[in-house]
């Protein structure tokens, strides 16, 4: 055989220079539906695997991935690009969100109000609520920003390795660990579309649902840990407390000039 992708000569079913099939076939229907179906549910498996795990196991799928074992899910980005196509998919179809995609490239910042209220607190926090309720760049945004006040807060927690070591999560396996409770929250979203339709189920939803994303924050880090409950509850109130106050200082670095040029511009 000669491998279509690399020129390789080889004998058997795969490769053995770079792996792949010795059965590829030109690009037809029945092949784009095999790797659709592939890439969501077929293959390896990783996909159902990793969505099953994040009910379930949040923590320990997170802790998986983090100690070395990356063969059985999806990297958390890509398993968040998955979960975000399907929830546009599935919130147009269902006809729940029509402006979804306005909703990721535009930035909902309120410019009818004074001047003088950009600095107020309440302000504030009502613009940070609606930033971080954008599930494209304001969901990256906030686990960005949670990353420091986290690793803080968990520093004397440590996460158990095969061969017996403790690692303290560095910035960047905080950041995946925040990306993995990102997911957990988009997939809740979606299973939760449906209930849309019933009246005055969205009201309750959109109340709920930040308490629904904390206890899950809350079982996240007590599996990856492997800390009791009460404590991933209380180390999760301070880190989130710290958070909300990094995002405020961050908001107000942003809206305060922007508020000062409104105010000349009222003035000339």
């Amino acid at each position: 055989m000669i491998c279509l992708n690399c020129g390789n000569r080889f004998k058997g079913n795969f490769c053995p220079h770079c792996g792949q099939s010795a059965k590829t076939r030109r690009l037809k229907l029945r092949e784009m539906m095999t790797n659709a179906v592939e890439t969501f549910v077929g293959g390896d498996n990783r996909f159902v695997r990793s969505c099953r795990d994040l009910f379930v196991r949040p923590g320990i799928i997170a802790r998986n991935y983090l100690i070395g074992r990356r063969m059985r899910y999806y990297h958390p980005l890509q398993m968040y690009v998955y979960l975000l196509t399907a929830y546009a998919v599935f919130s147009y179809v269902l006809g729940v969100s029509g402006s979804f995609f306005d909703e990721l490239t535009t930035l909902d910042f309120q410019t009818d109000v004074e001047p003088s209220k950009y600095a107020s607190i309440d302000f504030i926090l009502e613009q940070i609520t609606e930033f971080s309720s954008n599930k494209l760049y304001g969901t990256i945004a906030l686990a960005l920003i949670s990353v420091v006040p986290y690793r803080w807060v968990f520093r004397k927690c440590d996460v158990m390795r095969q061969d017996g070591a403790a690692l303290p999560l560095n910035h960047i396996e905080q950041f995946y660990t925040q990306l993995y409770h990102s997911c957990v929250a988009l997939a809740l979203s979606i299973l939760m579309l449906p209930l849309c339709f019933i009246p005055g189920a969205d009201d309750v939803l959109s109340d709920a649902f930040p308490y629904i994303s904390f206890v899950y924050s809350i079982i996240l880090y007590s599996q990856l840990m492997g800390i009791k409950l009460w404590k991933s509850a209380v180390l999760n109130t301070i880190a989130w407390g710290l958070t909300v106050l990094l995002a405020m200082l961050v908001m107000f670095l942003v809206v305060i000039p922007f508020g000062v040029m409104e105010g000349l511009k009222e003035v000339e």
